[in-house]
């Protein structure tokens, strides 16, 4: 065998082998806050170094010890009758954080938990942040993949600190270290930063022929557009037994759609939108993220529903972790699907980008926006990109990439504004 094929082969085995740890970092499934950090855990997602300037910076960002505005009642410990407990409502309930839920919250994924930090967190974030640079910088961008997502981590703080309006010091130096660290467009472009692709998801995801598939192109929510996120995303619908034209005859008859048929799925992906050498935004193939939504059944609300929103819909989340392409360069083509971390839908989070700070499980968020019954859209079952408001229709190649990078824009120059 090549010695460059050698090569990515021990870079995809260790990937691999990191991906399989990465649950030892989170509490496990017998434990009441199953899928929060472990306190002990050690964050390494840019170098193998605990002291690397970008692992403190990271963990600045993604590691918080904090009391949740809201604590969802969908939580193991908050109810005692789950028979009782999976009525109509129940993605609803929650009170008040209390002292009592602080908890160590993030880790190496996409939810940031941080709100601006105290002065002598935000001295010393703006400290590490200048050391990014020369040696350090050269380092970084010898990694591609690393490059664009730390990128995106000083970006995505500093939309946080827009949008909570704290810290306006650090807004500036967050901006001028993601330009230290970005790369020619024709790098972002090439499959140095590629992880995995389409057809690579398609072939993990059971009924997902995507011969049959359309990329469905809607209005983008807020938490898909990427002036606030800073990702593109796509969204591929499968209909079962539905050749690829009858699905867009489906998707374009607006009201004299018939109701979505059994077993249908959509597969969203999200990728990383950087900022190139010139400062202008590109849309990188670095995908860090997949889920799918499913139409499992239609039987009523029950707690026995054996599905995510416990009326019919079902989902599922793979996120890359920054520690499994840590180690690789543009040796490795792709970073295989199977290489990303199943997220079980009953782990925990604090989900800050759907509002304030909500302590809470997956299934419970997915299914305030997503589930089948007691909703207007119980005929397409929750698929809300498939909403006629969403104006959903046919997707034409790049153009959801393409509206990604306008919408980026917004958000650049809302950043060099301050």
């Amino acid at each position: 065998m090549p010695a460059l094929l050698i090569h990515a082969s021990l870079l995809l085995t260790l990937a691999a082998a990191i991906c399989a740890q990465a649950p030892d970092q989170r509490l496990p499934i017998e434990h009441d806050d199953f899928g929060l950090p472990q306190r002990s855990a050690s964050w390494l997602p840019y170098a193998a170094a605990e002291g690397h300037v970008c692992n403190r910076i990271f963990r600045q960002l993604y590691l918080a010890e904090c009391i949740p505005t809201a604590v969802a009642a969908a939580l193991p410990r908050e109810h005692t009758d789950a028979k009782q407990f999976f009525a109509a409502g129940w993605y609803f309930k929650k009170r008040k954080g209390e002292e009592r839920d602080r908890r160590w919250f993030g880790g190496d994924g996409r939810q940031l938990p941080a709100e601006g930090l105290p002065q002598p967190a935000a001295t010393q974030l703006k400290n590490w942040l200048q050391q990014i640079d020369g040696d350090v910088t050269n380092e970084l961008l010898s990694r591609p993949r690393a490059a664009v997502w730390f990128q995106h981590d000083l970006l995505r703080f500093a939309r946080r600190l827009l949008d909570v309006k704290q810290n306006p010091e650090l807004v500036q130096p967050l901006l001028a270290c993601a330009h230290r660290v970005a790369l020619p467009r024709q790098v972002l472009l090439s499959s140095s930063v590629r992880t995995t692709t389409l057809e690579d998801v398609a072939t993990k995801i059971p009924g997902f022929d995507q011969r049959r598939c359309i990329e469905v192109a809607r209005n983008s929510s807020r938490l898909f557009d990427a002036e606030y996120v800073q990702l593109w995303s796509t969204i591929h619908l499968v209909i079962p037994e539905l050749q690829r034209e009858a699905v867009i005859a489906w998707l374009t008859a607006g009201d004299q759609r018939t109701p979505l048929a059994m077993h249908t799925v959509a597969l969203l992906m999200q990728g990383i939108v950087a900022i190139d050498d010139q400062g202008k935004p590109c849309a990188t193939d670095l995908v860090i993220e997949a889920r799918t939504q499913r139409l499992s059944n239609r039987d009523p609300l029950a707690f026995d529903n054996p599905t995510t929103t416990r009326d019919g819909v079902d989902f599922a989340m793979w996120s890359l972790a920054r520690e499994t392409v840590r180690d690789t360069d543009s040796s490795v083509h792709n970073v295989p699907f199977t290489s990303f971390r199943s997220i079980d839908m009953e782990s925990q989070a604090l989900f800050r980008d759907y509002g304030s700070r909500k302590h809470t499980t997956y299934a419970a968020q997915c299914a305030l926006c997503h589930r089948r019954s007691n909703t207007p859209d119980e005929a397409i079952a929750g698929f809300s990109a498939l909403r006629t408001s969403s104006q959903p229709a046919p997707a034409k190649p790049g153009a959801r990439r393409r509206l990604a990078e306008r919408e980026m824009l917004r958000f650049l120059d809302k950043l060099r504004a301050k």
